[in-house]
């Protein structure tokens, strides 16, 4: 089963005034290390420079899944749906999904093109001052041990101690076969 998934290309010349694509490009997830360090470590996807595809006119299997833009059939987030117990995570889940739905007999492809945009801030004069949602101090510590359920789940973090993380609707949103 297929789930069209991809980062999202920078919006900043991408377009023409009528909205039109100017991309002959799309990105590729290929790369994942792990980041941060015990207890918020997880796995972190990396994405190859956006050039044009050297696979044309179809879309291209990658081993990853990313949040950013994710096209599938519903049985997809009825099977593999977002974890409710990870709240205050915004890098950590893809990785979770990722491997949950592979377990569910899913495949990743990234699109034959960039075909959803986005202003990033960082090359944006207008979203520098866009608050991020983890510099909420109401909730600190909420993300790490969210973190910590993401990546036991999974079985990437065996010196995790279980007592330290939400074992709740396991069934749910566990691994599949």
């Amino acid at each position: 089963m297929a789930v069209l998934s991809s980062y999202l290309t920078d919006v900043q010349g991408s377009l023409t005034a009528e909205g039109d694509s100017t991309r002959n490009t799309r990105p590729i997830m290929c790369n994942s290390d792990f980041e941060g360090m015990m207890p918020a470590r997880y796995l972190r996807h990396g994405a190859q420079p956006e050039e044009a595809p050297e696979i044309k006119e179809m879309p291209q299997l990658q081993p990853f899944w990313a949040a950013g833009f994710s096209f599938s059939r519903g049985h997809f987030k009825l099977r593999v749906p977002y974890d409710a117990y990870q709240p205050m995570v915004f890098q950590g889940e893809e990785i979770a999904i990722g491997i949950r739905g592979f377990t569910y007999g899913y495949d990743f492809y990234a699109p034959r093109d960039s075909v959803v945009f986005h202003e990033y801030a960082v090359k944006s004069k207008r979203r520098h001052k866009v608050h991020m949602f983890w510099e909420n101090t109401k909730f600190a510590g909420t993300g790490q041990k969210s973190l910590k359920r993401a990546t036991s789940i999974i079985g990437m973090a065996p010196d995790i101690d279980p007592a330290s993380w939400d074992h709740e609707e396991m069934d749910r949103y566990g691994l599949g076969n």
